[in-house]
């Protein structure tokens, strides 16, 4: 599966980019995990899931609140993934599976085999296709982001899956969510028994977070600082460890420059872009 990175529609000019001696933007939300940084609790993360899918272990979850960074580390496995001749990847961004059957039907039509009308028809042919990978030495990854959307229900397809087994799982399954899942686990304790490595994903810290900012702006091709010492002052003052709002604000400071015809932010106008952030959660009048 080859996934699409779309370029974004309020996106700075070339022209804007060049006086800010930028490339490219270095403050976008989408998913792109070249602007991934990796602290060490990711780098343990990935390690031990890479360790689960290699070794055939079955079930990982990755659980975590809005704006961590699930979905670019998601995407992060993927690409590490797409670098093994032995893995097959299916990588689905959001799944929302109310049934057992529609959880089998899509899955199984992302490694392209034909739909079918009862259940344990689309579980045998996808078993013998499994069998098939096993056999020649393939081993097929499912990696789910916005697993939280799935009910109990939907869940229980990943059990069945589960079962396939031939001295080892037949079928690697990696869900990342925001931490509803753990409820919807909770309804199914023989599903929550079979799951190898749960971890739930941390805020960053202060220095981790003034890291994450020097290190998307260096990728993004600036070679000098974006940000004065007071400025990274004020966005650490606003974090609360979670990357999204940051990145957000940050993105906002740097029109905030632009306007005034300046090249690097200081602590005024980071209190303006996150000025204008907070505007969201104003009541309206």
């Amino acid at each position: 599966m080859v996934i699409q990175v779309k370029s974004e529609e309020n996106d700075f000019t070339r022209s804007q980019l060049d006086i800010l001696g930028l490339n490219e933007h270095p403050f976008r939300i989408s998913a792109d995990p070249r602007f991934l940084y990796l602290t060490e609790s990711h780098k343990w993360i990935l390690e031990h899931l890479n360790k689960s899918i290699d070794w055939r272990e079955g079930l990982s979850v990755i659980e975590g609140p809005i704006g961590l960074g699930k979905t670019i580390l998601a995407r992060r496995l993927y690409d590490l993934g797409m670098q093994k001749q032995d893995t097959e990847l299916v990588y689905i961004h959001t799944a929302s599976y109310k049934s057992n059957l529609a959880a089998l039907r899509d899955i199984a039509a992302n490694f392209r085999l034909r739909p079918r009308q009862a259940r344990t028809d689309q579980l045998k042919d996808f078993e013998n296709y499994l069998i098939t990978k096993r056999k020649n030495k393939v081993n097929p990854v499912v990696i789910i982001d916005d697993a939280q959307l799935i009910n109990s229900e939907g869940l229980t397809a990943f059990q069945d899956m589960l079962n396939f087994d031939v001295t080892s799982k037949l079928i690697q399954i990696v869900l990342f969510g925001q931490s509803e899942i753990h409820a919807t686990f909770g309804k199914l304790p023989s599903l929550l028994d079979r799951v190898v490595f749960w971890h739930k994903l941390p805020s960053l810290g202060n220095k981790e977070m003034l890291n994450m900012i020097s290190f998307r702006v260096a990728v993004a091709g600036r070679d000098k600082p974006m940000f004065t010492d007071r400025a990274l002052q004020a966005l650490l003052d606003f974090s609360t460890g979670v990357p999204r709002p940051l990145i957000i604000v940050c993105n906002e400071a740097m029109k905030v420059i632009l306007d005034e015809g300046r090249t690097e932010a200081d602590a005024p106008d980071v209190n303006r872009a996150i000025e204008i952030y907070n505007q969201r959660y104003s009541p309206e009048g």
